[in-house]
């Protein structure tokens, strides 16, 4: 992965140095999953709200729901609040990105995918998806 780092900083006022530049989280994760679109890596940030009796539930059903799909690996990770899930294969990721839609009415989860993100990652996802599908 190659970072122009002048990129980053935006010109200073008054042509005074160029010190700081903030960037946010947004920013980080998009770039990785640019970095990693060669490799068709889809990046899941999950986002787990404050504990309590719908959360604990909506969660249990969202990791039943995928053991009971096979994917014991990546309920396993959500189970232990797994924060980033990585997926080498667009069908699977899209698959748990629907599960959590479907079984977590408390649980959240943002999708970058080849340096996109929100909707224009999931289009792309999809129809990568689709594509390993025809395989």
């Amino acid at each position: 992965m190659t970072i122009d780092i002048e990129v980053l900083f935006v010109d200073a006022v008054d042509g005074a140095e160029r010190v700081a530049t903030s960037i946010t989280h947004k920013d980080i994760v998009t770039g990785l999953s640019a970095a990693l679109a060669p490799q068709a890596v889809a990046v899941l940030h999950m986002l787990y709200p404050r504990t309590d009796a719908r959360t604990h539930a909506s969660l249990d059903a969202l990791v039943e729901a995928l053991n009971r799909h096979s994917m014991h690996q990546v309920a396993r990770l959500i189970d232990e609040k797994a924060h980033y899930l990585l997926f080498r294969n667009p069908a699977k990721a899209l698959r748990v990105l629907h599960e959590i839609r479907n079984d977590s009415l408390a649980i959240g989860v943002h999708v970058y995918y080849k340096g996109l993100a929100g909707g224009a990652a999931e289009c792309m996802l999809d129809a990568d998806a689709q594509e390993v599908r025809r395989r």
